[in-house]
């Protein structure tokens, strides 16, 4: 069925991020984010969540925080959670290693500041996958249209033609260098959304044009090119 075929690919997402980001730990004193085998663990769960607090306290962002808790009191949110529990883990498992990755490092910006910008912690609302959610069902509102799909996200870092849609609205579009990409790992939160963003679709789409598997299908065919592209920028010279 679609359903299965979906939850395989969340699957075959999560084995590959295993596989991707295997290695050993130090033997001397705490891991550090690229000593952890898989993900950042109970260091990178407390990591994000502290980013999250920054968000959830920022006032100055108030009125967006309203919008997505509105959004996640709904019913079709909660059916999407009910649904994507499994994406929305793996989401928060990649966010937490981002958060770790990012604080052992020198580059100034954040996956959090760039996709929110330096004037406010919005961005830190990225760093947790129930509110990634609510933001995907805010710009699609809640599936009924595609919104964005972007050919390729990295391309929003590093500057390729994947990314013309949203350039204008990125202040460090095409700023990053590959190194940063790569090694604090933000592709992988960028695989997870799209993961979870293919579930929730399929959980509760309603398309205004077209029906739910051309939907579906859609939303999947994005995920794979984008997730391709990401790969081939991260093992390519």
């Amino acid at each position: 069925s679609s359903t299965s075929s979906l939850r395989q690919v969340a699957a075959d997402a999560a084995a590959f991020l295993r596989i991707k980001h295997h290695s050993t730990p130090t033997a001397d004193g705490p891991p550090t984010a690229t000593d952890l085998p898989f993900f950042g663990g109970e260091q990178g769960n407390a990591c994000r969540r502290a980013a999250l607090e920054k968000f959830k306290n920022d006032e100055s962002i108030q009125v967006k925080k309203d919008a997505l808790l509105a959004i996640m009191a709904t019913d079709l949110y909660h059916t999407a959670v009910e649904r994507c529990g499994p994406e929305i883990q793996m989401y928060d498992r990649a966010s937490g290693l981002v958060c770790l990755l990012e604080e052992e490092s020198s580059y100034n910006t954040t996956y959090a500041s760039f996709w929110g910008g330096d004037n406010s912690y919005y961005g830190y609302v990225y760093y947790d996958g129930a509110y990634d959610l609510a933001t995907i069902m805010e710009y699609t509102l809640s599936f009924t249209v595609l919104s964005s799909n972007v050919g390729c996200l990295a391309d929003c870092y590093l500057g390729g033609d994947g990314c013309t849609e949203l350039e204008n609205w990125l202040t460090y579009s095409g700023t990053i260098c590959k190194e940063q990409f790569c090694s604090l790992k933000w592709g992988e939160i960028d695989e997870a959304y799209h993961a979870l963003r293919v579930c929730a679709a399929q959980a509760i789409a309603q398309p205004t044009d077209g029906d739910k598997d051309e939907y579906v299908s859609a939303t999947h065919s994005n995920q794979v090119t984008s997730n391709l592209c990401a790969f081939n920028y991260c093992t390519s010279n």
